[in-house]
């Protein structure tokens, strides 16, 4: 069972990807913009790549459409590493990474890969760049603490899982797309434990990794519906809650006049946790926010488009009033940093 397989590999690996990070130095050291207090390992996403490749390799079920975002998915996970090893590096500049990520993302497009909800490739492959580059930043800024990317795309893929392998006699795509959610929610929750403990983290190796794959799979994957248009909803509503912080994140940086490319203490966690939360209260919250999103794809899934419209209305509607609540919290200032033990 692939879910079982990444599981496995992930949770045996992150120790041993801890163990070379310290070796060769790979370490987040604290910082301004940084929330934990003591230098933590990465390279936490080299495991959950290694289970994402073991499982989709040895289910057997993976078409060449999975194998190109694989491939593409391990050329994203370099760019992190580098990132990681030097992140200061004067080359890896925003817009560089961008393009690099939209060039990777047209491999997986050439591939026939992509949405065709508006019926026109010069409509269709752009806004499928857009969505694959947008959710791999989006993960890459939600991975602030301790289990929080990780658990969110796991919830968000095993969602994705259970709607492809429902509806597996939609198309061809429909198991190879199961087997690679269900293989990514498996590699996250292995990797997990080791994070939740502080032993290691993801780094932007596993964030932009782990974002890249899900963002494809959304896009691999028909979710049956009885409307087109409600199908489109779907990976919209199971992905909401990293669309929604780094919204909040990009206009509130826009309004004070800062960059949104800059990484700061200033997401929703981050104020969950200038709100009074303890961090793996706001963490288990955010959880509970995209488990609760991932519930209202299921049920879209099966009803009119009318009914998807209200269900999406009342989901951007709940967001939107918590972004105005968080929005009134102060951003993490540099002597919170040291008000709890170490946390990513």
């Amino acid at each position: 069972m692939p879910f079982v397989t990444a599981f496995a590999v992930a949770l045996a690996m992150s120790p041993l990807c801890r163990r070379l990070a310290l070796a060769a130095g790979v370490v987040d050291r604290p910082g301004e913009k940084k929330i934990h207090g003591a230098a933590t390992p990465l390279l936490g996403g080299v495991a959950v790549a290694l289970g994402q490749t073991a499982a989709l390799v040895g289910s057997g079920a993976a078409d060449s459409a999975s194998y190109r975002i694989l491939a593409a998915a391990g050329l994203v996970l370099l760019l992190g590493i580098w990132d990681d090893v030097d992140p200061h590096s004067e080359i890896l500049r925003w817009w560089v990474r961008l393009i690099y990520e939209a060039c990777l993302a047209g491999i997986v497009v050439a591939g026939g890969v992509r949405t065709g909800f508006l019926g026109s490739a010069w409509l269709d492959i752009p806004l499928t760049l857009l969505w694959i580059v947008g959710i791999t930043n989006a993960f890459n800024l939600l991975d602030n603490m301790n289990g929080l990317s990780a658990g969110v795309a796991a919830i968000g893929s095993a969602t994705f899982a259970l709607l492809a392998a429902r509806y597996v006699q939609v198309g061809p795509e429909q198991l190879p797309t199961a087997v690679a959610a269900a293989a990514l929610s498996g590699a996250c929750l292995g990797f997990l434990p080791s994070n939740f403990r502080s032993r290691i983290f993801m780094g932007d190796a596993g964030s932009l990794f782990v974002g890249f794959t899900l963002a494809c799979v959304a896009v691999q994957g028909s979710w049956r519906s009885p409307t087109v248009p409600t199908s489109v909803i779907i990976p919209l509503l199971v992905l909401a809650y990293p669309l929604f912080d780094t919204t909040l994140v990009v206009i509130l940086r826009l309004r004070r006049g800062q960059s949104p490319f800059v990484g700061g203490r200033d997401h929703s966690s981050h104020r969950l946790v200038r709100l009074g939360l303890g961090r793996v209260e706001a963490v288990l919250l955010i959880h509970l926010f995209a488990f609760a999103q991932a519930l209202t794809a299921l049920l879209v899934s099966s009803v009119t488009l009318r009914l998807s419209l209200l269900a999406l209305a009342g989901s951007v509607s709940v967001l939107f009033i918590f972004g105005m609540v968080l929005r009134k919290a102060p951003a993490w200032e540099a002597a919170a940093a040291d008000e709890e033990p170490a946390n990513g």
